[in-house]
């Protein structure tokens, strides 16, 4: 019987080659095809550094989306009374900047007990459960917010108040009574009370509250005369371009004078609309 010969080394490295390289064949597909799946990695580094243990996050998950806001609210330190806690003591019991000023806003007027703070609309029912208890109200028993203003007794001149008279009013911070002061320089006194809705931030819902407290005198408009102004002082009114100045003073020069406002409507540059948004500070008198 012929025995096979051994193997010399040179031939046993080219086979244990040959064997890697078939193993090699075989499995390079399937290890192509893991390195370029889409699927995310089971475990982020981001979760990693969070710390937050998977029973933590799954307690999370397990709030509905419209409540996990109300996790940032904390329980004040010691008792406060809401008519005096500043702007970033509300910050600090998890209000946002502006929704601290809404609450301020209602404290200028006076909150007199918890069911007037619970009505206050960024004051959600999971924060007023956590302050309740601590509350403290030092305002008289006798107050009422129509003593500080009144429809029929204390209403502000909207053409004349002063900064600190609007901030006095609800839902009026210092920025906007700025600003009101700011619009009313600009148009030479205000006409109508909607004109306030030309104000950024100054939504219809802060017009509904402040509406009462205001009136209108149309002697503090400032008016323009158009038959004996330039075109430098019409275009200095935020309503009127410096184009619609020019045709007002062209066509003046046409006519010699106007004698009714229909007449601006001849400039293909005015409309209806327009003219009635600039005539309450147009004259024709000297």
């Amino acid at each position: 019987m012929n025995w096979p010969k051994k193997i010399s080394n040179r031939k046993a490295r080219g086979v244990f080659v040959l064997l890697i390289i078939i193993i090699m064949v075989v499995l390079m597909p399937r290890l192509l095809q893991d390195l370029s799946s889409n699927e995310p990695l089971l475990v982020t580094f981001k979760e990693i550094d969070s710390g937050i243990s998977e029973i933590e996050k799954k307690k999370y998950l397990s709030v509905p989306y419209y409540k996990k806001k109300s996790i940032k609210y904390k329980s004040p330190p010691t008792k406060f009374d809401p008519n005096k806690y500043q702007e970033h003591e509300w910050i600090a019991l998890g209000l946002s900047p502006k929704q601290a000023k809404v609450v301020l806003s209602f404290a200028k007027i006076g909150i007199k007990n918890n069911d007037e703070l619970k009505k206050i609309f960024v004051i959600d029912d999971h924060l007023f459960q956590l302050i309740k208890d601590s509350t403290i109200y030092t305002l008289k028993q006798g107050f009422d917010k129509k003593k500080i203003f009144s429809q029929k007794k204390q209403t502000i001149e909207l053409n004349k108040a002063t900064e600190e008279q609007l901030i006095a009013l609800p839902m009026i911070g210092d920025f906007l009574a700025k600003k009101i002061i700011e619009r009313r320089q600009l148009l030479g006194g205000y006409h109508s009370l909607e004109q306030l809705l030309e104000i950024k931030f100054l939504d219809v819902s802060k017009l509904d509250v402040i509406k009462p407290f205001l009136t209108i005198d149309f002697n503090e408009v400032k008016l323009i005369n158009i038959n004996t102004c330039t075109v430098e002082d019409l275009q200095k009114h935020p309503y009127i371009s410096w184009n619609v100045a020019n045709s007002i003073i062209k066509m003046r020069g046409y006519l010699k004078k106007y004698t009714n406002f229909d007449q601006l409507l001849e400039s293909r540059l005015i409309s209806i609309e327009l003219l009635e948004k600039i005539t309450p500070y147009l004259t024709l008198e000297d």
